[in-house]
């Protein structure tokens, strides 16, 4: 039987093999890994023993049709040329390299693929994963990657073309928010006898009762809103000021990242001679 391949075991690699792992979506004998240094794989080796690690990409290409290539965008390339050899109409690629278009990759293999785009959040069973897949992906190999990142996030299946936004709303978006909130807690820092250890406690309780009743009391962002700034009190002083300055704020952070993508984007495809 053929296993299940996973190239890589990076800081995001590693985070979702676990995180299959522990949700028993795979059992730990359907795995083999690989990454160039071996010593990396110690500590998962010894918590799960059946799990076959190595340090030759070939040799796992040639023991599987599924692989996850959880290697860097630089990197994807090499790696794919590498074990060209082993794939046949069989194999089907995933991969997580958030830059890399489907072209880029469709230029050096021709096959089943299918782009992830996961989040750190998955660390906890939360968040979305947003993917693709190409043409040639059967309906069972949707099903089983579906099923794996479900098993770990949400998934959301969308069209390339938005998956600039869609990381920005998503991948990316764990490092925004709690950069703004950071600096929420630094401003009552400053503006009171709080400590900042006492003053980031209560904005992350706060911001995760706020997630959970978005999430689970049915609430949406204006309702909200509108429960807590009520007419004419203090909090909708506070909402018209982040109503005034946000939307600027955003526009020019999607405007630098989407072009910073598209620079990305532009050198790859040389790379790729596309």
């Amino acid at each position: 039987m053929a296993k299940i391949g996973f190239i890589g075991y990076g800081s995001m690699g590693s985070m979702l093999i676990k995180g299959f792992l522990s949700s028993e979506v795979l059992e730990p004998e359907e795995i083999i890994i690989s990454t160039r240094t071996k010593s990396k794989l110690k500590k998962i080796k010894e918590e799960y023993p059946e799990i076959e690690i190595t340090d030759n990409n070939i040799y796992l290409a040639d023991k599987c049709d599924k692989i996850f290539l959880f290697v860097g965008t630089s990197a994807m390339k090499e790696v794919i040329k590498e074990i060209k050899g082993k794939l046949s109409e069989n194999s089907y690629i995933t991969y997580i390299a958030a830059a890399l278009t489907m072209a880029n990759v469709e230029s050096i293999f021709s096959g089943k693929v299918t782009k992830v785009i996961p989040s750190l959040t998955s660390k906890v069973n939360e968040g979305v994963s947003l993917i693709y897949h190409n043409k040639k992906v059967t309906e069972e190999d949707v099903e089983f990657v579906n099923n794996l990142f479900n098993s770990i996030s949400s998934v959301k299946i969308i069209k390339e073309d938005d998956f600039e936004v869609g990381t920005n709303l998503t991948s990316c978006s764990p490092a925004f928010i709690a950069l703004i909130f950071m600096k929420f807690a630094e401003a009552g820092v400053k503006y009171s006898n709080l400590t900042k250890e006492e003053s980031n406690d209560m904005v992350i309780k706060t911001l995760y009762g706020t997630a959970k009743l978005l999430q689970d009391g049915n609430m949406n962002f204006q309702e909200v809103i509108s429960r807590v700034a009520t007419k004419g009190g203090i909090t909708e002083d506070g909402v018209k000021i982040l109503e005034k300055e946000l939307p600027d704020l955003f526009d020019e952070l999607f405007k630098t990242t989407l072009n910073k993508r598209m620079q990305i984007k532009d050198e790859l495809d040389k790379q790729y001679e596309i």
